[in-house]
């Protein structure tokens, strides 16, 4: 049976990210988390819950920009800058 807890590895291979960045998004208090003793424990299911959320709200940002052409690779596109960072 799976466990219903996970710690910030457990999260973090979840999410396919680095756990400093669960350990960013647990100080952000972009994912739920509790300190017992002196590591963080989080549910499964907000841990999966962050994901599907992350998942909706960037693909309707895509769904909502305007497509464009493809430009050569030596020229990045203006809006290319304006992205947020990648969480890894």
């Amino acid at each position: 049976m799976m466990s219903e807890t996970v710690d910030v590895k457990g999260a973090a291979d979840l999410m396919k990210v680095h756990p400093e960045t669960v350990k960013e998004l647990i100080a952000s208090c972009a994912l739920a988390a509790a300190k017992v003793g002196r590591a963080y424990v989080l549910l499964r299911r907000d841990v999966l819950a962050h994901v599907e959320r992350e998942v909706v709200n960037q693909t309707a940002q895509r769904l909502g920009q305007p497509k464009r052409r493809h430009r050569a690779a030596t020229q990045p596109s203006a809006s290319a800058k304006s992205l947020p960072r990648r969480l890894a």
